[in-house]
């Protein structure tokens, strides 16, 4: 049971925006080589929330394609606010 919380994270090499995602008791697909896809890291998402992942429809993707592709997207509070570089 704990496999279907835990997801492996991979980044798009040529989109730093771009993610997916392999639930862990799931085999990684072939498109996932170390080259255009990276691995970033593994999460548990019983404790671990990421910018633009959903959980519901992660596991809906994992039924239908076996991966789950999303986008990493920052929203300000206020409209005309901007990230300022420390």
């Amino acid at each position: 049971m704990c496999a279907r919380k835990t997801f492996y994270i991979f980044a798009k090499s040529a989109d730093a925006q771009q993610f997916c995602a392999v639930r862990q008791d799931q085999p990684i697909p072939r498109m996932i080589d170390g080259v255009q896809w990276r691995y970033v890291n593994c999460i548990d998402t019983s404790r671990d929330k990421l910018c633009g992942f959903d959980l519901d429809e992660a596991n809906e993707a994992m039924r239908h394609r076996g991966i789950y592709f999303y986008r990493r997207v920052f929203t300000f509070s206020r409209p005309g606010d901007l990230l300022r570089a420390a």
